[in-house]
């Protein structure tokens, strides 16, 4: 059942200054399709704090993660034990429960959003679809040829998660948070994956539901199994008007952005380079000059993999960029 909602709604969302114009992106994107709500910017280094501090954006908070570890006890003492990557992951359900008792009001929406989404629609189209479910979650849709292989990265992605203020919604909350402070680690184990794997086990509780619209989450890794067009510059996905898109592994090597699509055998076609990736690499660039303008010295984005596992999966991209270039899965760079 899709019905509006008309309890407050916060949206959540952590970057480092390096990820600084993706996430200015994605709020831009909300925020050009009618999402007022409040968002919750989990600052991963001074930077962007400061970043945020200064430009004094509507309806816009950024924390530290000092503050979110003087919420969450439990948090601080796992530092030293984990990567960079896994306190990150660590911290995804913790946010979300930071930004709940933020609002303090039952029945309001708690939504976790990746920094690299990118709004084509309402945001609030997705919320509503959550009907009177009290936890949102979407699956990834593998095509059936990469189901067997990405199955260990979880059915659920964990891009976009809902949660509402309720006993349902708490408690299937409180269960994922302990649960990624017990283990997070970046490598598949035993079924369970950083702050993902855990969203296999949602189903099981009461009240939560799977939003089954291909216009919610579309992304790299499933574009190969839905029918998208591009009519009248507006994106429709198996019929439906695409809400927002997943803009997973895109990054800058010299003058091109290099999509993730070929990682995922799937074809960088018009409707998605036209339609989606081109007016995304716009508003990046755009605001990637902005953010430089205010922070000269911005720091890499966090790397996953350390030591030869880093420099093996690091060599491999390297790789794979040049073939995606070649192969034209990439979109030229503006400047």
């Amino acid at each position: 059942m899709t019905r509006p909602r008309p309890t407050p709604t916060v949206y959540c969302t952590y970057f480092d200054s390096g990820y600084l114009s993706r996430g200015l992106t994605l709020i831009e994107s909300m925020r050009a399709h009618g999402e007022e709500s409040p968002v919750i910017v989990l600052a991963l280094d001074n930077d962007v704090k400061e970043f945020f501090d200064a430009e004094n954006m509507p309806g816009v908070t950024a924390i530290l993660v000092e503050d979110l570890e003087k919420a969450e006890p439990a948090l601080l003492p796992l530092k030293s034990a984990r990567s960079r990557m896994e306190y990150y992951f660590t911290c995804t359900p913790l946010l979300v429960r930071y930004a709940m008792n933020l609002v303090g009001t039952p029945g309001s929406t708690a939504i976790y959003v990746d920094a690299d989404l990118f709004f084509f629609d309402a945001p609030r189209k997705a919320v509503d679809a959550l009907g009177d479910g009290s936890v949102g979650i979407i699956e990834h849709r593998y095509p059936t040829r990469l189901a067997q292989r990405l199955a260990k990265y979880g059915r659920f992605n964990v891009g976009w998660v809902a949660f509402v203020d309720d006993e349902d919604g708490r408690r299937v909350l409180d269960w994922y948070s302990q649960s990624t402070l017990d283990w997070c680690g970046d490598t598949p184990l035993d079924g369970k994956y950083a702050d993902q794997g855990y969203l296999n086990s949602f189903p099981d509780f009461a009240g939560v539901k799977i939003l089954h619209s291909a216009a919610f989450d579309l992304a790299p890794w499933n574009t190969a199994r839905h029918d998208i067009r591009l009519v009248n510059n507006a994106v429709s996905v198996d019929g439906d008007p695409l809400n927002f898109f997943h803009v997973h592994g895109l990054r800058k090597v010299g003058n091109w952005y290099v999509t993730a699509q070929g990682v995922y055998g799937a074809k960088l076609t018009s409707a998605l380079k036209r339609g989606v990736y081109e007016p995304y690499v716009r508003a990046l660039e755009r605001w990637d000059a902005y953010a430089q303008s205010k922070l000269p010295a911005r720091s890499a984005p966090a790397q996953r993999g350390v030591g030869l596992k880093g420099f093996a999966f690091r060599s491999l991209k390297s790789v794979l960029n040049r073939w995606a270039i070649l192969t034209g899965a990439a979109i030229s760079s503006g400047k």
